[in-house]
């Protein structure tokens, strides 16, 4: 009989998993319920509503919730719900194409702008007497470089003058910024219920992972010391519940690797070196080429010296030299800007503008929460699989 894991099942530490038990978020799936109620059980059309809290306080989690709640709920209306993630889909042109595919039979995208073919869904569902909750999550991004779409998202019923609306919205915002910079007409558009996510504290961490280790985890491969070692360590994280549930999933992994019988807070501790508090490998895995290159190019400057920031030229330096050791032809100064503007709308890097001790005015790259070093041997990785290259 071969050595058994510590696992019963990892999957339950997956961030796709959606788990029953939602320790101190019932409120919020609550909240959530009644502001959409009327659009579910009543003659209301749409509804606007936005969930807004820092990361790893539960907002995808409840969207999710929310989502599978939608499917199986008995009404007289036919409600489906899209769950989006913003942040992997980056641009309104692939939001529209991912939109219209769940949406059968298959809308016509050939030949037509991205507003006809907005348009031709927006007649579609109400037509067939659909009721769409879009949800639209990690979308900040959205509020800062695509305002003309969040216009037209809001403004949908204007689009629709010869037939209602039927296209609710359910943004999931990291900061409440977002909507300060939409112009008042855009502003006026959006209806504002808002549902703030507040940070966990330690001893709702410890609740939260009592309930995802038990699934987990065979019941004597663990213990509570090394669960409160997870929740301490993502305390210094804002109390990322995210970060938490990452932690012991390492942890296990290595306990499995050391062929020990029980996940020891030692190997929490260790799994802190490996898991990087403010980013998933699919958020990376998203990007393009250029941006990881780029990306690394910041990670290797930064983790190289004991500067909080590198100035845009010195980057812009250090990519190209980048790209042609991994033999790729860099793209040109304009392109290299519109990255650094993505990757900053995206929440990867902070760009400021100098103030003293640089000589002139000059935009600052930085990376406001990750570990540097690890960044760029994930990233490096990641780079050498994409283009084939020896590592």
């Amino acid at each position: 009989m071969g050595r058994r894991s510590v696992f019963r099942d990892p999957n339950k530490l997956a961030l796709s998993y959606i788990p029953e038990k939602i320790p101190h978020r019932e409120d919020k799936l609550a909240k959530l319920k009644e502001y959409f109620n009327d659009v579910i059980f009543g003659d209301l059309n749409f509804e606007h509503v936005f969930i807004i809290g820092n990361s790893g306080t539960g907002k995808t989690l409840i969207a999710r919730h929310f989502e599978r709640y939608l499917n199986n709920v008995k009404s007289n209306k036919n409600i489906i719900p899209i769950y989006i993630n913003a942040r992997l889909e980056r641009s309104p042109g692939n939001i529209v194409r991912k939109i219209i595919s769940k949406i059968p039979p298959r809308i016509a995208k050939r030949g037509y702008s991205l507003e006809e073919i907005f348009s031709g869904f927006l007649k579609y569902i109400n037509e067939n007497d659909i009721k769409v909750v879009l949800i639209l999550d990690d979308a900040d991004h959205l509020f800062n470089s695509y305002k003309e779409f969040i216009y037209q998202l809001s403004r949908a019923d204007e689009l629709t003058s010869d037939f209602k609306n039927n296209l609710s919205l359910l943004f999931i915002l990291h900061s409440i910024d977002g909507l300060s910079k939409l112009d008042r007409w855009t502003a006026a558009g959006l209806r504002k219920n808002i549902i703030y996510f507040e940070d966990y504290t330690y001893e709702e961490l410890l609740d939260i992972l009592l309930v995802r280790c038990e699934e987990a985890f065979h019941p004597d491969a663990y213990t509570l010391e090394t669960l409160e070692t997870a929740a301490d360590t993502a305390s210094k994280y804002n109390f990322n519940a995210r970060y938490a549930i990452e932690l012991m999933c390492k942890a296990g992994l290595i306990a499995d690797s050391r062929r020990e019988p029980i996940v020891k807070p030692e190997h929490v501790r260790l799994a802190r070196n490996e898991v990087p508090p403010s980013f998933t490998e699919d958020e990376l895995k998203s990007l393009h080429l250029h941006e990881k290159i780029l990306l690394y190019s910041i990670a290797e400057l930064l983790s190289g010296s004991d500067k909080a920031f590198i100035t845009t030229g010195e980057l812009e330096r250090r990519y190209i030299e980048n790209a042609h050791y991994f033999s790729i032809e860099p793209v040109k100064h304009t392109w290299l800007w519109k990255m650094i503007n993505a990757l900053s709308s995206l929440g990867l890097i902070s760009k400021r503008i100098s103030s003293k001790g640089y000589r002139g005015k000059t935009t600052l790259i930085g990376l406001p929460s990750f570990p540097a070093d690890l960044l760029r041997k994930t990233l490096y990785k990641m780079i050498v699989r994409e283009v084939g290259c020896d590592d």
